[in-house]
């Protein structure tokens, strides 16, 4: 089975010093600039302004994750059809997950004991939840995938190019995210924090913000996740605007 071309229809980002969306270069969002230190400017980000449903508990993984998506799909202030859509699929990328909520829930565990730990939390801790929670909020009914460890960040679009062709999904939300830190991390390891999404389409918009080829996704150097997922995300669409496919 043949894959198909690639639309980046909206484009959205929460990252340390740069929360946006739109088709302008993500100069000062470039993983390259990055420290470990910069990761300080998301400890009190919020995804509620940019949501349509209340949430009483996010861990910051998903809360990157849903403002990204947000974003890309045109922000808040953007009318979104209601209703289920049956053949929009979902991607997600981490290399570490939703970490504060799983060591949040085991410190519980440790000091109260099972019977009183939170059962809130708990669920938060895998990282496949900001993605599950992404797709109730934008009513995304179609093939979902979740990439968790050390992946190449190319199959991603890989995934969503072979949805297009088979015509399983027609839009697809491809987003990478971290927020791990502390004792998460191997030793002398640190990752980017936030999230970048793509909002991808198989029929080609008007002004699409990038054309994507599915013979040349192998063909881009791949990023290294290193930094995590969202420093190579970021990597690979660099590389995709410097040689377009």
């Amino acid at each position: 089975m043949s894959a198909a071309t690639l639309y980046v229809s909206g484009m959205g980002w929460v990252l340390p010093g740069s929360v946006g969306s739109g088709s302008e270069p993500l100069a000062a969002a470039w993983s390259t600039a990055w420290r470990p230190e910069d990761n300080a400017l998301l400890a009190a980000f919020s995804a509620k302004p940019y949501l349509e449903s209340v949430k009483g508990y996010l861990d910051p993984a998903s809360s990157f994750c849903l403002a990204a998506c947000a974003l890309a799909l045109g922000g808040p202030e953007r009318k979104r059809p209601s209703g289920l859509r049956e053949r929009a699929g979902l991607c997600t990328l981490t290399r570490y997950g939703a970490t504060l909520s799983g060591f949040r829930f085991y410190e519980q565990l440790l000091r109260k004991g099972p019977r009183y730990a939170s059962p809130l939390i708990f669920p938060h801790g895998y990282a496949n939840t900001p993605g599950s929670l992404a797709a109730i909020e934008f009513e995304f009914g179609g093939p979902h995938m979740v990439y968790y460890g050390d992946q190449d960040v190319r199959e991603g679009l890989e995934f969503a190019a072979a949805r297009f062709a088979d015509r399983t999904a027609n839009e697809l939300l491809l987003t990478a995210f971290e927020s791990a830190e502390g004792d998460a991390l191997p030793d002398g390891v640190a990752v980017m924090h936030g999230a970048v999404a793509l909002h991808l389409v198989a029929d080609p918009p008007r002004n699409p913000l990038l054309t994507i080829q599915p013979e040349g996704i192998r063909e881009t150097k791949p990023p290294s996740a290193a930094r995590g997922m969202t420093a190579a995300l970021l990597d690979l669409v660099r590389n995709l605007t410097a040689n377009p496919t």
